[in-house]
């Protein structure tokens, strides 16, 4: 809906810079991808090693753990397939702890560009536009602000009653 809000809007006030080129296809593409392997590898043993890491712990250790994970996982391949690895091998009835991860796997991938579909598209955007992004210091200073926000949001997470 909110796409087809934002081809609506474009059409009327710029139709002539809608183009397919903004749509970025290979971004899309690949994330689709990332959910196809992702289940596959699940098939064949990631499931066992991220109930592993996760555990079972519906308390506080779990939850910390859930996040941790969360957020681990989503920098190696990209959050929204990272979250469908954690959901299942976490019990529906462990609220907090799929809270933890949706925390872990949402505040937690900022310290990579691939983590998050948003930071993909934020940084083929700044690629496109000219923009030099330096990677060394992008994933030094997200990576400590993942880390913190992450355990921030969880701890907050454990005190809400």
């Amino acid at each position: 809906m909110a796409a087809a809000i934002l081809v609506a809007g474009f059409a009327v006030r710029a139709r002539s810079s809608l183009r397919p080129a903004l749509i970025p296809w290979r971004l899309l593409v690949f994330v689709t991808g990332l959910f196809l392997v992702v289940q596959t590898i699940g098939e064949h043993g990631l499931d066992r090693v991220m109930g592993a890491l996760v555990g079972g712990d519906p308390g506080t250790e779990g939850s910390l753990r859930a996040g941790a994970v969360g957020a681990l996982f989503a920098n190696v391949v990209n959050n929204l397939p990272a979250y469908v690895a954690g959901e299942a091998v976490i019990a529906p009835a462990n609220h907090t702890q799929l809270l933890a991860l949706l925390v872990g796997t949402n505040v937690g991938p900022l310290a990579t560009p691939w983590a998050s579909l948003a930071t993909l598209i934020w940084y083929e955007r700044c690629r496109a536009a000219g923009v030099a992004v330096p990677l060394g210091r992008f994933i030094a200073t997200s990576a400590a602000l993942a880390a913190l926000a992450t355990t921030a949001t969880v701890a907050a997470l454990l005190l809400t009653p």
